[in-house]
């Protein structure tokens, strides 16, 4: 599998490096379970932002995630940096600010609010007390192995052969492991993101908007009439303001179309859109899911 893009002809070169993540995207979109594997990841996505409160308040938009996903990397690649990690608050910042993601006054609000929630606990090094070091608590780390469990159980679907998910439940390891070999990748090249700016920049770009296409998608992979703006709102901790905002931004850029009563529902543009992303999301996550 992933040995060639769809769109490329017999005897032609192989997609471009940069590409091929799109490329082994468009195959997971070609496979027939891939339906029952969006559907699936849908849910568990919608379920987690949900039940897990406090880390979808660190992960609110994509430049706050990127930060915790940062730090988990940092801390886990003792290979390069050494037993005490290499989440310091520096190394830290570089990464928020290489690409202009996020400034220090943010990264030292959230280092603050993980740390006071419990996700986060810093400590002084072992061989300089003048360094501090920035470590995912057990919390952290759980609540980061249940969202990729739910992209292991959506891929198990599509390569049931690789039992991505007992591997992601047994190994205490595996967490880490990605982390590190994403996060090496992550930080030397193009992150996901950039193959569909325009819809991150929707989608993973304001706060809500992430929880609201899942409520949008599930309704028409259903064909159930959608919760109301209130429901939503109680049901992902946002107000209803926040809600009817983000469905105005989003029929204005052509996600959502509106009734006459005001309701929303997903566009061609958008279900389009949602699955490409999650292919390239999936895919990613594939990269990554390897055994000790």
């Amino acid at each position: 599998m992933f040995d060639r893009s769809p769109d490329q002809m017999p005897g032609t070169s192989p997609a471009p490096a940069e590409d091929r993540l799109v490329a082994e995207a468009a195959q997971l979109r070609a496979q027939p379970g891939f339906p029952q594997a969006l559907r699936a990841y849908t849910a568990g996505l919608a379920e987690f932002r949900e039940t897990s409160r406090l880390f979808s308040k660190a992960m609110a938009n994509e430049a706050r995630f990127r930060t915790v996903r940062y730090l988990i990397y940092l801390d886990s690649d003792r290979e390069r940096f050494g037993e005490d990690g290499g989440a310091s608050y520096g190394r830290l910042l570089d990464l928020c600010t290489r690409r202009h993601e996020i400034g220090p006054r943010v990264l030292k609000t959230m280092l603050a609010l993980m740390t006071l929630t419990g996700l986060v606990r810093s400590r002084r090094g072992t061989t300089d007390s003048r360094q501090k070091f920035y470590h995912p608590t057990p919390r952290l780390l759980a609540l980061a192995r249940q969202r990729l469990v739910n992209a292991a159980r959506a891929l198990d679907i599509l390569e049931p052969q690789l039992q991505r998910t007992r591997m992601m439940l047994d190994d205490p390891q595996a967490v880490r492991r990605m982390s590190v070999s994403a996060g090496r990748e992550h930080t030397m090249g193009d992150p996901p993101t950039d193959r569909m700016p325009e819809f991150i920049a929707y989608y993973g770009g304001q706060e809500g908007a992430a929880p609201l296409v899942f409520t949008v998608m599930q309704a028409d992979f259903d064909r159930t009439p959608l919760p109301s703006r209130a429901a939503i709102a109680r049901r992902f901790g946002l107000s209803k303001t926040q809600v009817s905002n983000l469905i105005t931004e989003g029929a204005r850029q052509g996600y959502l179309t509106l009734d006459g009563r005001g309701v929303p529902a997903a566009t061609p543009h958008l279900r389009d859109s949602f699955q490409r992303w999650i292919s390239i999301e999936l895919a990613y996550h594939a990269r990554h899911m390897r055994r000790g």
